[in-house]
């Protein structure tokens, strides 16, 4: 087969799959929020995480690292974030309570959870390319957990701002934490189905057909 590049690996040799293949699994990737208990295997996470590393990276900083969140361990992350939460703004409320309730089981939504942290730099520039580099990875990851049959959601939200997520995850104190990967086999009940896109992202300049 001939085509656009190399296979990973470094064969040398050139690959290039089919249109429909590629945007096939593009359009049909969905975010799922109920699943099993099921815990994807290692071997699966590793495939993630190596189509992950493949995402376009300028310069080949490698910004990127992988923090695998499974088992007990989901437990005494989110505790960790509520206990931070707490010891920063003590509750008053039901509310608040309810809240710190929230935060301490935020990972148990999932059977296994990866968080993806990126290394700052100095450079403005490149801070900003490192970054796009790890949604990227992230995006590698979702569509190949699809394709083995896994399902996922992309979360961010204000755990992944609290600097007492990166503390526990080990990171530089400036680290970006691009976002918690939640991953797990579906639960009963469709796949979401496709959402209305926008006909009017593209600004033709030069193409008019």
């Amino acid at each position: 087969k001939t085509g656009a590049g190399p296979v990973p690996g470094g064969s040398g040799k050139l690959f290039r799959p089919s249109l429909m293949q590629v945007t096939d699994a593009i359009a049909a990737r969905r975010s799922v929020n109920r699943l099993t208990d099921r815990v994807p295997g290692r071997a699966e996470i590793e495939k993630m995480i190596e189509a992950a590393t493949w995402a376009p990276n300028h310069r080949f900083t490698q910004p990127w690292r992988f923090h695998v969140i499974a088992g007990e361990d989901r437990q005494r992350f989110g505790e960790h974030l509520a206990d931070a939460k707490q010891r920063r703004c003590p509750p008053q409320t039901d509310a608040d309570r309810a809240a710190l309730k929230k935060t301490a089981g935020l990972f148990l939504r999932a059977p296994l959870v990866i968080a993806v942290s990126v290394a700052r730099s100095t450079d403005r520039v490149q801070d900003l390319e490192d970054y796009g580099a790890a949604c990227a990875a992230i995006q590698n990851m979702l569509l190949s957990a699809w394709g083995m049959g896994i399902v996922s959601k992309w979360r961010t939200g204000d755990a992944a701002q609290d600097p007492a997520a990166r503390d526990y995850l080990g990171t530089g104190p400036d680290d970006r934490i691009a976002g918690y990967i939640y991953l797990g086999y579906p639960a009963a009940g469709p796949i979401p189905p496709p959402r209305e896109r926008d006909a009017e992202v593209i600004d033709w300049r030069s193409l008019k057909g």
